[in-house]
């Protein structure tokens, strides 16, 4: 189960870090759409990478005793999903 945990937790943070990288290259090279298509398959991947892995921590949360570390990894799975609104809004609202 704390394989899961790391695991989660990583693929959390790495999300996080490359989504606001590219975030910050698209507002940087606002002018430019080469970013956009990277940007959409990198969504498009995350979602599927972050989802199996919620689906584990979710199912690993039905009997098991570390329950405050899954919950944990899971709201730290969950917080990607506010700030990729965030990052939407903002880009819609600068093109």
């Amino acid at each position: 189960m704390k394989n899961l945990i790391t695991t989660s937790k990583t693929i959390a943070v790495l999300s996080f870090a490359i989504g606001t990288i590219l975030f910050a290259l698209q507002l940087y090279f606002s002018n430019s759409y080469k970013l956009i298509y990277p940007g959409i398959i990198f969504i498009i991947v995350a979602v599927i990478i972050n989802t199996i892995a919620l689906l584990g921590l979710l199912f690993g949360l039905i009997d098991n005793k570390n329950r405050s570390e899954l919950l944990q990894a899971t709201g730290l799975v969950l917080t990607n999903i506010p700030i990729a609104f965030l990052y939407f809004y903002i880009l819609i609202e600068t093109l």
